[in-house]
């Protein structure tokens, strides 16, 4: 038997491979494609800007208690906290809401007209240190106390917990997160204020932190065996709520509300506000420049 030419013999094992690579791509089925925009996605609408940060002078009412302590008075921090107002003042909100609960609205409202007025000085706490600094330097009359407290039905399961179940639950991931705590608390007092920043308030950072609530506490079962599920919806509750007090405030398009609250709250929060078709979640990075 004669043997193929080689010439000849290439173009019968190009020839699939080139008509494999003329052929058209087959269009996407119906369903996958992108539904119609129902919901006016190119329409004007409020902007949301969140930024997550650190207690700066933490009151000890979360699980984990600092270590490390930051001097936010200091004069170095002096001039980040300065640096981070300026940089948040080029967002230009309409309004600023900080991690306060609405019931003492008064209290927040009184506290910021005495410092505008020069007759009170700041005290460490973000709220003073960023919320009135930014409010202050855009000439606005008022900071916005946005924060609320579960409905008292969850609240209650709180005293509902055997500790002893707790006790027998596996502690490895709860030590593993109490490493990440311990991490952040040290590294805030190596890094700028901007810097620090940046890290917590980015997606792998929010990602990991929602973690702690699908263990410990909410493993343990009580009577039905969800108690430590329903434990955990009051801290849903709790930013569901804040979200609707955001809503109050976002009821025009042209408005432009920045958010400072604790890191903890930005994953639920965040989620909320990426889903919702009637806001635009603003993300703080670009705001934040690394130093």
């Amino acid at each position: 038997m004669s043997q193929i030419p080689k010439r000849l013999l290439w173009l019968c094992l190009l020839g699939p491979l080139l008509a494999c690579a003329s052929a058209p791509v087959p269009k996407p089925e119906a369903s996958e494609k992108s539904p119609p925009d129902f919901f006016g996605a190119k329409e004007p609408k409020s902007r949301l800007m969140m930024l997550g940060t650190f207690h700066f002078e933490d009151a000890g009412l979360d699980e984990y208690k600092p270590q490390h302590r930051l001097d936010v008075l200091s004069p170095e921090r002096q001039r980040e906290v300065e640096a981070l107002v300026e940089a948040l003042a080029k967002f230009q909100p309409t309004r600023i809401t900080v991690e306060v609960n609405v019931p003492q609205q008064d209290k927040l409202d009184a506290q910021y007209q005495d410092y505008v007025a020069g007759r009170a000085g700041l005290t460490a706490n973000e709220v003073d240190q960023v919320g009135f600094r930014l409010a202050k330097k855009l000439g606005h009359p008022k900071v916005y106390a946005i924060d609320s407290a579960p409905h008292q039905v969850l609240d209650q399961l709180y005293y509902a917990v055997d500790e002893k179940q707790v006790a027998t639950l596996d502690p490895k991931w709860q030590a593993r997160f109490t490493q990440l705590y311990t991490h952040d608390d040290e590294l805030k007092t190596r890094q700028s204020l901007i810097d620090h920043l940046r890290y917590v308030n980015s997606p792998e950072r929010i990602r990991q932190g929602h973690g702690a609530y699908s263990i410990a506490h909410f493993k343990v079962d009580g009577e039905d065996g969800y108690l430590g599920v329903d434990l955990r919806t009051a801290w849903y509750n709790r930013n569901l709520r804040i979200f609707r007090n955001l809503q109050r405030l976002m009821s025009a398009p042209e408005e432009r509300v920045l958010l400072i609250i604790g890191a903890g709250h930005l994953p639920i929060l965040q989620f909320v506000a990426e889903t919702s078709p009637e806001y635009e979640l603003v993300d703080v990075r670009d705001y934040l420049r690394a130093q």
